[in-house]
């Protein structure tokens, strides 16, 4: 008899909506200014982060005082910030860390 447990993690389809998009354009936008390499890889890196997110089922932590049913991820100075429907984690928007949030940029 096994006394282990086998968990199973919930994969999730990752859809980024045209304002999360928008978000990482401005990201990278504003670094590439400065330094063209780096804004293409930082892009890439949280590209990359936001895949392994859903490919792990990870649901972030509740933002429900922000918006119903929001959820939020920190990420090198940035944050995710999404909602999961069924088997879809719905990129809402990705903004930086300091950034004060209000229920008008999740509308």
């Amino acid at each position: 008899m096994s006394w282990t447990k086998e968990l199973k993690i919930k994969k999730l389809h990752l859809i980024l909506t045209d304002t999360a998009k928008a978000d990482l354009r401005n990201i990278h936008d504003y670094i590439h200014d400065d330094n063209p390499k780096a804004a293409k890889e930082f892009a890439k890196d949280l590209t990359e982060k936001l895949f392994s997110l859903a490919e792990n089922g990870n649901t972030g932590h509740a933002r429900d005082w922000v918006s119903g049913g929001l959820r939020a991820f920190p990420y090198r100075e940035r944050c995710f910030y999404f909602r999961i429907v069924e088997d879809q984690m719905i990129i809402v928007r990705i903004l930086h860390g300091a950034q004060d949030v209000t229920t008008q940029d999740f509308s």
